[in-house]
């Protein structure tokens, strides 16, 4: 018994040591990047908290905190994000500091005076980007033609030129008119449908249309006014040849918008494989 005794007391320092070891600051570290690459974002986001906590001035785990809030889409932490990169002024020294926070804002699509200000303090090309990226992730459309005609020779550097080569094919865009759509349609039934490429619809509009008002003209070729039929199929006419040219005004709209989300989609797709 003595001798157990013995033994487990000369085993206590032995695990006070290894105790001390895990959580020295390289193992906290080492278990937080595991826990940031295998997207464990929360439990990541506590250690680097736990490593922040006890040395303040870490600047490669202050930027790896706020990545992790990012990557986590923990956007109410954005207010605390920006005051532990801005400490000291280190986000105005540091374009990576400043650069995180504009990710995270894209990410959160939430843009405050800090986003321009913090802008200002980066290289042209990076600003271009950030700018352009902005006017996507907010969907100002009018600002991309706005920012287009003003940066007609800008000439940015791989991933970035696919960003403008996208913007300036969006602001290049011949939409479709509605108007035109109506006029087609209310002259040939089913034709504004085919403006946009919808054939199938465009053939269906102008069968229902032709046969219903074929059958009403032979009904009342046959019975005169008093034909049931006459009105019946020549009131089904009128309400495919109504449907027809309002269709035509939807499917219009409908084809402007896709082409839109089509280009959102592939500038959102360039924006978020830069970070």
């Amino acid at each position: 018994m003595t001798r157990l005794i013995s033994i487990l007391l000369s085993l206590c320092p032995l695990l006070v040591l290894a105790q001390e070891d895990l959580m020295s600051y390289d193992n906290i570290l080492k278990f937080a990047r595991y826990l940031k690459s295998s997207q464990q974002y929360e439990f990541a986001s506590q250690e680097y908290e736990r490593i922040h906590y006890l040395l303040p001035k870490d600047t490669a785990v202050i930027k790896e905190l706020v990545q992790t809030y990012r990557l986590g889409h923990k956007c109410h932490k954005m207010d605390k994000s920006y005051e532990i990169l801005a400490e000291n002024n280190r986000i105005f020294e540091h374009h990576d500091f400043s650069a995180e926070y504009l990710k995270f804002s894209l990410t959160c699509n939430d843009f405050s005076d800090k986003y321009n200000l913090l802008l200002s303090q980066l290289p042209d090309h990076d600003k271009s980007f950030y700018e352009l990226s902005k006017l996507w992730v907010s969907k100002d459309y009018n600002g991309l033609q706005l920012w287009t005609s003003q940066h007609k020779d800008i000439n940015l550097s791989y991933p970035y030129d696919e960003l403008v080569t996208v913007t300036k094919d969006f602001t290049h865009i011949k939409y479709k008119s509605p108007g035109l759509a109506v006029l087609m349609s209310a002259v040939l039934p089913g034709s504004g449908k085919a403006y946009v490429n919808r054939w199938g619809d465009a053939l269906m509009s102008f069968l229902f249309v032709a046969t219903n008002a074929y059958a009403s003209y032979r009904a009342f070729s046959k019975k005169g006014i008093q034909s049931a039929n006459g009105w019946i199929f020549g009131g089904l006419a009128v309400s495919f040849y109504t449907a027809n040219v309002w269709g035509s005004h939807r499917a219009v709209k409908k084809y402007n918008q896709k082409l839109r989300i089509q280009y959102q989609k592939n500038a959102e797709t360039i924006i978020y494989s830069t970070f």
